[in-house]
């Protein structure tokens, strides 16, 4: 791990996969800090004391914590909550907060509701890493090695903060881009937030029209073209009311692809399909080898 963790102590807040993660990560990695995990779920903050993870074995955190990061990992509607009960119990004189939450323009627009000094100090960040599965029994130390972590700085932020967030991730295996809030929601509205809203759908028609037989004659390919529609409920409902504007335009446009495409199938358009067919290909390997290089 190249960069270094500039801070003494760390907490998290949502010891679920990502923040599960988080705190195997820091584990292994060169950190001697302190690491600190609160959730809801009681049994998640026991298991990851047990195993020696984290120093606190219950909600209970020394409240003078020094050179403090708070990283939150809860679901998008909840972060005003988490924020204002997280400020209760710390000493917010020498803390700096994060988050690992796949919509930004919300957040941002919660932080400039509630205290400046908050907003000042919120380094936002995304990492894109993460799985179906959901938990702290899901939580992986090598989640975030070699994934991108998009960090998206506001105008209140110093560049000393931005920096020290960047380090943070890289220490735990990733690579940084920077976007801004608008431009993060907006492209993970169609590469990340759309995927899962075809994969609900799909497998709700084919399950209406199927039932229990829906994967009784299926190949590999559907199990894992449906597999995040496995994901977690309360996660993706808060995602999408919170990014709606992206995904519905997202939906608009993929539903005159879909139309084209009906079109073509309807009219047994032998040359129009390989020819749709063909430009899509064309336009995805073109794609996959750009990020490639």
């Amino acid at each position: 791990m190249s960069s270094s963790i500039n801070f003494k102590n760390i907490l998290v807040v949502g010891v679920g996969l990502i923040g599960g993660s988080i705190i195997r990560a820091l584990k292994e990695s060169s950190f001697s800090g302190g690491v600190y995990g609160i959730d809801s779920d009681k049994k998640a903050v026991t298991s990851a004391y047990d195993l020696g993870f984290i120093r606190n074995k219950d909600t209970n955190i020394p409240k003078d914590l020094d050179d403090l990061l708070v990283i939150f990992s809860v679901p998008v509607l909840s972060i005003q909550e988490a924020v204002s009960q997280i400020n209760i119990m710390i000493n917010t004189k020498n803390v700096i907060y994060t988050d690992t939450l796949s919509v930004k323009s919300s957040i941002l627009n919660t932080l400039k509701a509630l205290d400046k000094t908050v907003l000042k100090r919120f380094v936002l960040s995304h990492p894109i890493a993460g799985s179906e599965q959901s938990g702290f029994k899901a939580s992986s130390a090598t989640l975030f090695k070699e994934k991108l972590s998009i960090i998206c700085p506001h105008e209140d932020n110093s560049e000393q903060d931005v920096s020290k967030i960047e380090d943070f991730w890289k220490a735990l295996g990733s690579y940084t881009k920077k976007l801004s809030a608008n431009d993060h929601d907006e492209l993970f509205g169609k590469t990340s937030h759309m995927p899962h809203v075809i994969a609900y759908a799909l497998m709700d028609s084919l399950y209406q029209d199927l039932g229990e037989k829906t994967f009784l004659y299926s190949g590999g390919s559907l199990e894992d073209y449906t597999r995040i529609a496995s994901s977690d409920p309360i996660m993706w409902k808060d995602i999408m009311v919170s990014n709606d504007k992206s995904i519905l335009s997202s939906i608009e446009s993929f539903k005159r692809s879909l139309d084209e495409l009906s079109e073509l199938i309807g009219t047994n358009n032998a040359t129009g399909l390989i020819e749709f067919f063909s430009t899509v290909k064309n336009a995805r390997d073109k794609s996959i080898s750009g990020k490639e290089d």
